[in-house]
């Protein structure tokens, strides 16, 4: 597996220039990046190829020519994320954050994409939207001398050292880029024995198995990724009962019982517990990462879910702990409390499986005390909407996939109406869990893009958080008729069939809509 064998190259303490110069790149590039630049960038694609690879990500590299004017005037239309590699020493006469913000605002007008800004020499900070900064001043003060090298400009076409260079190069391949181009992972699936702990539950005993200080260091490491709003799981051949037993008395473990959102610990295959934790947490396998210290058993997972991402445990807990705090897709650049939401909302999720058992339908929903707020045109929630957008895949209508940059054109201009949706109930707050966007046509809205997080369906309400958006755009367009676009996708089934049961006929042509929100059931609020 090409995964587990990049994880045994790039994390190696020995891990060499020439390795990484001599390694060919496997994946097949399917992003574009637009390269501007002041001084030269090659030398740190030359050694980008094998982080690349381990996140999954083929990259061709556009490059224009050498421009301390950033004219932007060779901009490539398949450009899919746009990196400005700059030398701010360069700049003598004039200030350079100015300057860098000037031109982005102009690079804006023919570019909606991300944009990466990678400046060496002083630290900036842009003020537009959909610009992410990568300064190198942290890692200068790392290296220190030796993050510059004078005498090899003449040959490189920059001051940056080759060892500046490599380290640069990891932190794009395995940071930037996938947290750039790729949604984040959600879920990290961990086994047990071997894995949290040098032993084996079964046999050591609960008070037998060993928390080495490596050990330490990576259960501390999953706690903090799962206070960051990413799941955590554990799959494990053990005893259940064991399993709480030791989660509940080992109190110099750092990881508890609370920050795991599911355990399963049984006899049956690990592929067989990780489909059901996809099937609990709502979310596909290819969103996962599996850590295990047995080669036999991620081989198996592999074979059962091509998609899931693998981690194997080393013997000291601290080399896994190493990788996961570089594994491309745990790092997030911008973090939300919605991701801290998404966890509380499953483990809610339990509670009211029990309550629809229970209850009648209509009993079931007013029982939540649910309360639905539609929000039109609200910039706060700008990095919100765009992150839902890039990763919710089963139910959306239309793949749009907006930019962030695209989304806050949408929200400003009047054509457009965009109404994000936030649900509460008496069990959790879902926050912004659903986005609607409209756009205004001569005689009616065209809903050109609809997406609803998974987790905020099967309450009951999946009509009115629909239905209620489209009706809400409809009258804030000052538009009778609706007609709704979408296109059928290899995992958007739930919406296809939503669309089946309640939009089918709008699909062909405008129609007039009109829905009433059931207010004897639940609350709604428009603002």
């Amino acid at each position: 597996m090409m995964s587990l064998e990049l994880q045994k190259l790039i994390f190696e303490d020995s891990l060499s220039r020439r390795a990484l110069l001599n390694y060919s790149p496997q994946c097949e590039k399917k992003y574009c990046v637009q390269v501007f630049r002041n001084h030269s960038f090659e030398l740190v694609e030359h050694t980008i190829g094998a982080y690349l690879d381990y996140a999954g990500i083929g990259i061709s590299f556009c490059y224009s020519g050498y421009d301390d004017s950033l004219s932007f005037l060779e901009l490539n239309p398949q450009a899919e994320l746009v990196m400005i590699w700059i030398d701010t020493t360069r700049y003598v006469s004039k200030s350079v954050e100015s300057f860098l913000n000037e031109r982005i605002t102009q690079l804006r007008i023919q570019f909606s994409g991300p944009i990466l800004l990678v400046p060496f020499g002083e630290e900036i900070h842009p003020t537009q939207t959909g610009v992410t900064v990568f300064n190198l001043s942290e890692m200068e003060n790392h290296f220190g001398a030796e993050f510059i090298d004078k005498r090899a400009e003449p040959v490189t076409g920059t001051s940056l050292s080759r060892r500046a260079m490599m380290a640069i190069s990891r932190m794009l391949g395995l940071r930037y880029f996938p947290a750039l181009l790729r949604p984040a992972l959600k879920a990290i699936l961990v086994d047990l024995d071997n894995t949290l702990y040098r032993g084996v539950l079964g046999e050591d005993g609960i008070n037998g198995v060993v928390l080495t200080k490596g050990h330490r260091q990576l259960q501390e490491e999953l706690k903090d990724l799962s206070k960051a709003g990413f799941f955590l799981c554990a799959v494990s051949k053990n005893d259940a009962e064991d399993v709480e037993q030791l989660l509940g008395m080992r109190d110099d473990f750092p990881l508890r019982k609370g920050d795991f959102s599911k355990i399963l610990a049984s006899w049956d295959s690990k592929a067989s517990s990780i489909e059901k934790i996809a099937q609990f947490l709502n979310i596909h396998p290819d969103s996962m990462v599996f850590v295990d210290d047995n080669i036999g058993e991620l081989t198996a997972v592999k074979m059962a879910f091509p998609g899931i991402r693998l981690v194997l445990a080393g013997e000291d807990g601290a080399s896994t702990c190493q990788v996961l705090k570089e594994f491309p897709c745990l790092w997030k650049i911008n973090g939300s409390d919605d991701d801290v939401k998404r966890k509380n909302d499953v483990k809610a999720n339990e509670q009211r499986q029990i309550l629809q058992k229970e209850l009648s339908a209509e009993e079931y929903i007013r029982s939540l005390g649910i309360h639905l707020k539609f929000c039109f045109d609200n910039m706060q929630q700008l990095n919100r909407i765009f992150e839902l957008a890039n990763k919710t895949n089963q139910f959306i209508f239309n793949y749009k996939r907006y930019t962030l940059a695209e989304v806050e054109e949408r929200i400003r201009w009047e054509r457009y109406a965009v109404v994000s949706i936030s649900l509460a109930d008496k069990l959790s707050d879902s926050g912004l869990i659903g986005v609607c966007v409209g756009r205004g046509e001569e005689d009616y809205a065209e809903i050109e893009e609809c997406f609803i997080s998974c987790r905020a369906l099967g309450r009951g309400i999946d009509d009115v958080i629909v239905l209620g958006a489209i009706d809400g755009i409809a009258r804030r367009l000052g538009k009778s008729k609706v007609k709704v676009l979408f296109q059928r996708g290899e995992r958007n089934t739930p919406a296809k069939q939503f669309i089946e049961q309640h939009l089918e006929a709008y699909l062909e042509k405008p129609l007039k809509f009109q829905f009433e929100i059931p207010k004897n059931l639940l609350t709604a609020e428009i603002l």
